[in-house]
């Protein structure tokens, strides 16, 4: 009978390894930047990701039509700026699985989402707008010919514009100058705890004073 449990653990261990290797790995990132430039001519979009398994970092070109050199936008106008792909052109980094590290030999296109601004009227010389965004999810392949895809929590899109003004009869425009994409801020567990021991220190600190005050005064007389 033990034979017969021996072999049946033997087997699931087998195909777990098994669906362990075809299978497509998930990685949880933690910490996400893509900066985006005016497209000149090539690469204008660098990005770093990092997480408990690794990190890695490199260019590409964001393919959005709002971000070319010169585009002008008129004051009060609206627009969406979705980017709708990001070509990941180099990576370097690797990432940490069944005990090994691997390097990370290409990245998958990806596009960010995000929701609609307008653009102020009063000529500001210089108007930064922060919207919630998310990457949508991103796939790529290690060394080892494993695929995975990343993982990455809502973030927020920054965006800033130079105004143009009126000259020679030409209206005045807002100009794309630069641009961010990046993880919210959140505190880690270690920072909670921190705060949580610290908040309760201060509100124990406040009931003992307060008992402290409010108990009775005992004056001893001696004979």
């Amino acid at each position: 009978m033990k034979g017969f449990q021996w072999a049946i653990a033997t087997l699931i261990l087998a195909l777990a390894q098994c669906a362990y290797a075809d299978g497509v790995l998930t990685f949880n990132i933690t910490q996400a930047s893509v900066p985006i430039f005016p497209n000149e001519a090539g690469d204008n979009e660098f990005f770093t990701f990092s997480g408990p398994a690794g990190s890695m970092f490199g260019g590409g070109t964001a393919v959005c039509a709002w971000c070319v050199e010169g585009t002008a936008f008129a004051p009060g106008s609206s627009l969406n700026p979705n980017i709708d792909i990001l070509t990941f052109d180099s990576v370097q980094g690797s990432l940490r699985f069944g005990g090994q590290n691997h390097d990370v030999v290409v990245l998958f296109n990806s596009s960010i989402g995000t929701d609609f601004f307008t653009f102020p009227t009063n000529g500001k010389s210089m108007f930064t707008v922060s919207l919630p965004a998310f990457l949508n999810p991103i796939m790529g392949d290690v060394d080892s010919g494993q695929s995975f895809n990343l993982q990455i929590p809502l973030g927020k899109l920054v965006l800033t514009f130079v105004f143009v003004p009126a000259k020679n009869g030409s209206p005045a425009f807002y100009q794309f100058s630069k641009g961010r994409f990046a993880l919210a801020t959140v505190p880690e567990p270690g920072t909670f705890g921190l705060m949580a021991s610290g908040l309760a220190g201060i509100l124990g600190a406040i009931l003992r004073k307060r008992d402290c005050k409010s108990s009775p005064t005992y004056t001893l007389w001696r004979r």
